[in-house]
């Protein structure tokens, strides 16, 4: 993969991402862009090793952590908002 591709590829899935975390639908779409988030700190982080740009691998170490930490807080709500929906349809049959 070219190094040009792999800046598309995580610019995109930032982009959708912030998208996702910003709309704010529902925690499962919530969590779901923070596991995008991850997936691009991931993606630009081999950018900064291949040029060496320790400010973009420091960047993206640093929100990767903080993604974590957004799954990690948001999960469980995305799992009582299943739960109520589900209790909610049944409720409704």
């Amino acid at each position: 993969m070219s190094l040009e591709v792999l800046r598309t590829v995580a610019a995109a899935i930032t982009i959708i991402a912030a998208a996702m975390v910003a709309a704010n639908w529902n925690a499962r779409i919530t969590v779901c862009g923070f596991a995008l988030f991850i997936a691009s700190s991931i993606a630009w982080i081999p950018d900064g090793i291949i040029e060496p740009k320790s400010s973009l691998i420091i960047q993206n170490a640093a929100l990767l952590l903080i993604n974590v930490l957004g799954v990690w807080r948001w999960l469980p709500r995305a799992g009582k908002e299943a739960a109520a929906s589900q209790a909610e349809d049944r409720a409704i049959r």
